[in-house]
Order: C-alpha cells, then structure tokens, then sequence
C-alpha cells in the first residue's frame, strides 16, 4: 500500500527535546496521518544505540567529504534535486539544503509522475508540498505514456530511467543548472554490482555507479540505507514508500530482498566487501587505461573518423590480456562507448586477428573487425561489397565517378624516349593494344602477363603475390583493351604491350584517384 511512513523510534531512542538547536526546532516538519509504521530492523541500525542522536552531524561531515573529494559542486552553481518523494531523496534534498550556504549553491526540486501507478499523483502533491515548505523553487511534470514509449528499448525499468533523465536533462537546460543530484546510495551501489555480475561484465562494468558522471552527481553513494532511515528518524523526516520496490519481479527488487540477505547470512558485511570490490576493478581499470595510453603511441595506430587502423604483428605480439585491452581501446575509440560489446565478442576479435589466416572479418554490435594482411581495420559497420563495375574509356581524358578515377590517355605516332614514370603512369606499344579500351573491376578467370615475367598467370595469384590485400583487390582498376588486361592500374603494365625497338606508336597513360574514400 502506497503511504506516508514516518519510522516510530522506541521511547529510550528518541532524541531528548532539549538537544534540538534553535534552527532544529525552527525547521519545518512534514507529517502526515501514518497508513502503517516502519519499524527498523536490527540490521539496519550501523551505529550505536547510544549515539544515535549523532547521526545527523556524522552524516552531514560524511557528505560534505564526499561533495569535497569528487568535487560535485562549485560556488555559485545551481543544482537540480531529483525528488520521488522515497526516504533516500528526501534525506538528500534534507542534506542539501543544510550545505547549500556553505558552497555556495541554489537548490530547484525535479519531480517526475511516471503515470503509471495509482498513488503516483499523491507522490507528485507530496513532493510539491515538500518543495513549497522548504521555500524551494519546484519543477514537476507527468510523464505521458508516448514519452515512455519513446524508451521502451531500454526494457520497463531502463524505459522510465531514460525518461526520468531525458526530464531532468530538459529542466536542467532551462533553469541553467549544471549539477543534476541524484539519491543513489551505497546499497543502490552494491545492488548494482550484483546485477552487472549476474548479467556478465568486466572490470568497467563492475566499477558500479560513479559519485559524478557529467552533469550527474551522488552525494549519497558513501551512505547506506539504514543511516539514512537513522538519519530520518532522527530529523523526524516523512517520506512517501513505493509498494513496487517490494515486487521481486524487478531484477534490483530480487537482489534487495532475496539475494542479498542470503549473502549476508555468509558475510554480514557483505555490502562493503563488494563495493570493496569495485573500488579494486576501478583501480584495475585505472591501470588499464594506463597500460593501453602507453602501448598505445608505441603500436603507431592511423585513425579516421569512425575507423581505426592497426598493425597486425605490433597487436599480436602482446600477450593475449594485451590484446584484449588494445581492442577493446579500439573499439571504444572508434564507437564511442563499448555498450553491447561484451568479452566472448573481444575474445572472438582476438582469435580472428592472432589465428593463421591471412585475411577475415567479423561483425560485433556496432563495429566491423577486417584483418588483411599486416593489417587490422576497426570500423564502425561494415563496408559494402563492391560490385563489379566497368567504364568505357576514350583517348583523350575520361572522368569515372565511382571509384573517384581520372584517366588521361594519349597517342604519338613516333618513337619517345621514356620519361621517369610513377605507379600512375604508364607507356605502351599503341599498336600492340586492340582498341577500344574499358576500365573495370576484375573478373573470375582473368589472367595477366606481368611486365618482365615473359608469360601469364592468374590475375589472382599477381595481385597475391604483390602483396595487394585480399579485400582491396576488386577495387583495382584494370586498363582493358578487347583481349586482355593491359595494365593493372598502379600496380603493373602488360608484358604483351611493352615498348620495344620496334615500337612506332606510344600509348601513354596516366591515373589520378581523386578523395579516395576509406575502405
């Protein structure tokens, strides 16, 4: 049942009247008529008895530590709180307000109505009653079921996250708040882990919640869930509870009130073992970043946009974690993010780039893996297949669009003497070549006389044995007259039209790739 719960302490706990300050007893209090009572389990209570009256200031210090190590707020920043209206938000926006002088800062309340439970409108009154009390500006909106449909790819709970940031974002942009605080808590922190352990990840994934991430910041994720219940009984704190977080068919809901209490009949601490554990996977991580920044300018990567090309022998050299970490670098280099790409998808990359074949591709979430050669091409999909194509091509200069060639071809009747020539450019015997000419793609069964080699041989094992990489060689241009291949544009000319001492008539040929596009 959705309700407002204040926590009734026992008698011998309450904090004494005559220890309230002037402010205390000057603060405003909400309550309301109680539908239930709380009362607190013995696992929740982390101090005390006997001090339970200092969990106000230990809290306040313990905050204010956490806003000063990660830096959360600067003077003169204003700061969104997202309020639902549970124990959590209401203790920080409680917290908040205290610190709020003391840095400097302005404080708006956020408050979302999903919609989609019946006490949802009581929370959104709740929330703004809260708000109107403590004399903060308040920022609510309910959420139309097409706005949460625009997230349902992120699952029921991912889908109402997205939008309750995509709400937060707006309300930030219009008000000019760059902090956004949010109530996660130490034990949201291990509930995370857990379910990020239970789904399969890595080091990054067991780093958990961070304090700040952009514009978002936790000033909560050092506490846990029973300080902040000490922390509302003893400010006498009203707060509204959500009878969905107790359905156990949210995954989070099954950690909270299964899982973990069987881990901590083993480890009664076992919340700070595993946020211990984080804490270790993020010095971890910290050290892979490291490594990978230094092996990084050693392997001499060449890098465009949305693609990454590295040398196969450098990458393989590595030992096979080092691998992993390049690629996985890589792939956040060329992605942008690493979302979907999970380690049976670096292992597969690696087996693909340190295996026997010369050449292979693989296809992962959102990137392409090509290895050709001494080479590995990270891009962020798939190229297309080339198709065959062909021009026809006159003397004189031909412009070809797709792939980007100029062809320039000219005819002298008599014998010249031949000029230094690059790749690109060519002579020929202009009577020894059946005009008229095309230039095309290659096809099954061509064959090629390679200047110098005195016979022909399959077009595929030249191209082989020239080193051409097996997915550029159907984008080599060949130069053909009627009969045969005469050149193989910026690789080799013909045999069969070389200039000899009886050459009369010289066919010069000249190619220019204009914008070559990356592969």
């Amino acid at each position: 049942m959705q309700s407002i719960a204040r926590i009734a302490l026992p008698a011998r706990l309450r904090r004494p009247p005559s220890r309230c300050s002037k402010a205390e007893e000057r603060r405003p209090i909400l309550s309301s008529q109680t539908e239930h009572i709380c009362e607190p389990r013995p696992d929740q209570a982390l101090i005390s008895r006997d001090r339970v009256d200092t969990i106000g200031a230990m809290l306040l210090e313990r905050v204010r530590a956490t806003i000063d190590r990660h830096r959360m707020v600067e003077p003169g920043e204003t700061v969104l709180v997202a309020v639902s209206g549970g124990v959590d938000s209401v203790v920080l926006l409680d917290l908040l307000q205290q610190l709020a002088s003391d840095y400097g800062v302005s404080l708006h309340v956020a408050h979302l109505d999903h919609g989609v439970r019946a006490a949802s409108s009581a929370d959104a009154r709740f929330v703004e009653q809260l708000a109107g009390t403590r004399g903060l500006p308040i920022h609510a909106s309910r959420l139309d079921p097409e706005a949460l449909g625009a997230h349902r790819g992120h699952g029921a709970e991912g889908s109402s996250r997205e939008a309750r940031y995509a709400f937060l974002r707006s309300v930030a942009a219009e008000i000019g708040a760059s902090r956004i605080a949010l109530g996660h808590t130490a034990d949201d922190q291990t509930e995370t882990i857990l379910y990020r352990l239970a789904r399969g990840t890595g080091p990054t994934g067991l780093r958990g919640i961070p304090p700040v991430r952009d514009s978002y910041v936790r000033p909560l994720i050092e506490i846990t869930r029973g300080e902040i219940l000490a922390y509302a009984q003893e400010r006498e704190l009203a707060w509204r509870v959500d009878a969905s977080n107790a359905d156990p068919s949210f995954a989070r809901n099954l950690i909270r009130h299964r899982i973990l209490p069987e881990l901590e009949a083993i480890n009664p601490r076992v919340g700070e073992a595993i946020r211990r554990g984080s804490l270790l996977a993020a010095e971890a991580e910290e050290v892979s970043r490291f490594v990978v920044a230094m092996l990084w300018n050693a392997i001499r990567p060449e890098e465009g946009e949305g693609r990454l090309k590295l040398p196969r022998d450098a990458l393989i050299s590595y030992p096979h974690a080092v691998q992993k970490l390049l690629l996985r670098g890589g792939a956040q280099r060329v992605r942008g993010n690493l979302a979907g790409i999970e380690h049976d998808h670096i292992e597969a990359a690696v087996r693909l780039i340190a295996g026997p074949a010369s050449h292979g591709e693989l296809s992962l979430p959102g990137l392409h893996v090509r290895v050709q050669s001494g080479e590995v091409l990270l891009t962020r999909a798939r190229g297309p297949t080339p198709e065959p194509w062909e021009y026809p091509v006159e003397v004189g200069e031909t412009v070809i669009p797709d792939p980007p060639i100029t062809l320039k071809l000219a005819i002298q009747d008599t014998p010249i003497d031949p000029e230094p020539l690059d790749c690109w450019a060519e002579l020929a015997d202009a009577d020894r070549v059946v005009f008229p000419l095309e230039l095309r793609s290659r096809r099954e069964g061509d064959r090629f006389a390679p200047l110098g080699f005195g016979k022909s041989m399959k077009l595929k094992d030249f191209l082989i044995n020239e080193g051409v990489p097996y997915f550029d060689r159907d984008r080599v241009p060949l130069l053909c007259d009627q009969e045969k291949v005469v050149w193989v544009v910026g690789v080799r000319l013909s045999d069969e039209v070389r200039i000899t001492d009886a050459t009369r008539s010289v066919l010069s040929m000249r190619a220019t790739m204009r914008a070559r596009q990356p592969v």
